[in-house]
């Protein structure tokens, strides 16, 4: 009888059916056969048996699994070879697991928290640094190469400005506007790297062209709304058909161009299979600073 050996099974969720040759050919959800079992004292199992299986391989990776799970509301996934020859279950209790982990998990990526083995290529343990433990070497090593970097981005965004020294001279005004311009392009850069991010932790097979395109017309949209917004201040603040045009067209390119950095270089990242959390972020602000100064002064060189 079924319920006396219930206690001698790991998962009681579902039968599996298999043939002579232990292929899988079908599932009965236990609930189900219980159900029947009080309607009638005999059943063929076969009038029960689903034989649209959800299954997995043995080489698939636990958060599709668990995505699987989720998305078919099923409490157990069955493992088969390629000839579908059942090797195992997988049980109600690792797949909550399973997804308990990769929350966990998907939580830092998102703060930064959560490294990726360069070496194997696989998911590493998380990078909080206890201050107190780290060696002098140890905690240079882990912030300074993002200062460097920060450093000479800044350097270079200097020497941009320097360059647009005449177009400065024609009209101070627009010196006052850069901080807003790297910001809005920063900020939306931002949100782009985050949903990025996310849902490339969420799902395996993202089809990125179009993923790109949706992002972008949200990004258009976005630089229309803000750069009207700003033309409009510009307008009532100075009343200068120069300065209107440059800080609403200057406004637009800006946020326009911070899908490129915002959706590039964490693309790069997950394709070279890194933590795209760690790094991008600031080789993202600082390729976009320079990237938004310059199309800034273009524009006003332009206008003036």
């Amino acid at each position: 009888m079924l319920s006396q050996e219930a206690k001698n099974f790991e998962t009681i969720n579902y039968v599996y059916v298999t043939d002579s040759q232990d292929k899988l050919i079908g599932v009965v959800s236990i609930k189900q056969l219980l159900e029947k079992a009080k309607e009638s004292g005999e059943t063929l199992l076969e009038t029960l048996t689903t034989t649209e299986i959800i299954s997995v391989r043995p080489h698939t990776s636990q958060e599709r699994v668990a995505h699987l799970a989720l998305k078919h509301n099923i409490k157990a996934i069955p493992v088969t070879d390629k000839e579908n020859t059942l090797l195992g279950v997988i049980p109600n209790d690792r797949i909550l697991a399973i997804i308990h982990q990769e929350s966990q998990e998907d939580l830092l990526k998102l703060t930064g928290l959560y490294s990726f083995n360069s070496k194997t290529k696989q998911p590493g343990e998380t990078i909080h640094d206890d201050i107190m433990k780290l060696s002098l070497f140890q905690s240079l090593k882990r912030r300074l190469p993002w200062l460097i970097l920060g450093t000479f981005g800044g350097l270079l965004m200097a020497q941009t400005i320097s360059t647009f020294e005449s177009t400065l001279e024609k009209n101070l005004l627009i010196a006052a506007f850069i901080p807003l311009m790297v910001y809005m392009s920063n900020a939306v850069g931002q949100q782009i790297t985050v949903f990025l991010i996310r849902d490339a932790s969420h799902e395996n097979n993202i089809k990125y062209l179009p993923y790109f395109l949706r992002h972008f017309f949200i990004v258009v949209l976005l630089g229309v709304i803000l750069s009207g917004i700003i033309a409009v201040f510009g307008a009532i603040s100075y009343k200068d058909m120069n300065i209107i045009k440059i800080l609403g067209v200057g406004s637009f390119a800006t946020v326009v161009s911070s899908i490129f950095t915002g959706f590039l270089i964490p693309f790069i990242f997950i394709k070279l299979k890194e933590d795209p959390a760690n790094a991008s972020g600031p080789v993202s602000t600082v390729l976009q600073d320079l990237l938004s100064v310059w199309i800034y002064f273009v524009i006003s060189t332009a206008f003036l």
